[in-house]
């Protein structure tokens, strides 16, 4: 081979070999890729299965599904926060809070879940996400109060159906490593449920439960008037507010997954 070809022939294999490690590196410094997708259902075992495939699942492999399914993931997982999941078991008849709790006639203004925009494009601030919401309560009434009552189950029932969600019958959760992190969702939480409505319910009823309806269910938010919480309707995305001790609305829990 002559010398000019030789050195040619060095120099397009040096950019070759540039251009591979330039590559390389963009794809190791590359976009997040989700471990979850909206319609995911989470299994009590710590695995998962995508509605599209749960959907065409044999009786017997939809028979394993129904008693390992846990929650259906409404929101996917990004490189700077978790996967949230909503329980697949609801409640009705439970106040936010009874009227003689110390929170009923409390403004907790740390979370007020503040709605902007049109419909359809709502954007929400000021506290958006629920998981300690309740513990914002407690630090709340110390501060008025020389003890807080957040420990009377009895007090704040849709609080404690999602913290102790693990005893929600039919809820696969009891004895796993998801026993614990289940919270009753903001405001914007909801929202993020309804905007994916069709997915979840779809992967919801694979599970052979119930949908989300047309009920009002239950946010962690207060309201700008002292009495009232925020509550939500999956049937028209509605948005409303309740007494804190209206006993007419449906609790439900969500969870975050990694």
């Amino acid at each position: 081979m002559k010398r000019t070809n030789l050195v040619k022939a060095f120099a397009v294999m040096a950019i070759m070999a540039a251009g591979a490690f330039f590559v390389g590196c963009a794809n190791s410094a590359g976009g997040y890729t989700s471990k979850y997708a909206v319609g995911d259902i989470v299994l009590n075992d710590g695995t998962k299965v995508s509605y599209d495939v749960a959907k065409d699942y044999s009786d017997e492999e939809l028979t394993n599904l129904k008693a390992k399914a846990i929650a259906v993931i409404f929101k996917a997982d990004t490189e700077n926060n978790k996967a949230l999941g909503v329980g697949l078991i609801e409640e009705g008849g439970d106040p936010w809070c009874i009227k003689d709790a110390l929170a009923y006639n409390i403004n907790i203004s740390s979370i007020q879940c503040i709605k902007d925009g049109d419909e359809g494009n709502y954007t929400f601030s000021v506290d958006t996400d629920g998981s300690d919401n309740f513990e914002q309560i407690k630090e709340k009434l110390l501060k008025t109060n020389p003890s807080s009552d957040t420990d009377d189950e009895s007090r704040y029932k849709a609080f404690y159906f999602a913290i102790n969600y693990k005893n929600a019958v039919g809820s696969n959760v009891k004895n796993s490593v998801y026993e614990d992190g289940w919270y009753l969702p903001t405001l914007a939480e909801l929202y993020d449920i309804y905007k994916e409505k069709t997915t979840v319910n779809g992967a919801i009823t694979v599970c052979d439960k119930n949908q989300l309806g047309d009920s009002w269910y239950w946010s962690s938010s207060q309201h700008s008037y002292d009495e009232y919480a925020c509550s939500f309707n999956f049937a028209t995305g509605a948005f409303y507010e309740n007494t804190k001790n209206h006993l007419n609305n449906v609790s439900i829990a969500i969870r975050a997954f990694d």
